[in-house]
């Protein structure tokens, strides 16, 4: 005879510790291939998004201290204005 403490609509409510060692999620219905799918898409959104924020930074434009030493030696009467337009054209290519 089933005691009616371990049984619901005809389905057994205990779980044994062997049980829950053969599912190691413990029953939830995920299993390994949707964990393994969710940690898939996790790696590609964040390495999608660092990857977005690298090309972000590399094609801001070269406005920092190489342009204005440059502009400063052409204050100076270091450059002429053609050196000047080569030697940022060369900088912007880079």
């Amino acid at each position: 005879m089933d005691s009616p403490r371990g049984r619901a609509g005809g389905k057994n409510l205990d779980t044994t510790t062997e049980e829950m060692a053969m599912t190691w999620y413990y029953g939830t219905p995920m299993g390994w291939g949707g964990f393994s799918m969710m940690a898939l898409t996790m790696l590609v959104f964040w390495g999608g998004l660092v990857a977005l924020v690298v090309v972000m930074l590399r094609r801001s434009p070269h406005t920092g201290s190489e342009t204005r030493i440059l502009r400063e030696r052409l204050a100076r009467g270091e450059i002429d204005t053609e050196e000047f337009e080569r030697v940022r054209k060369t900088l912007d290519s880079r």
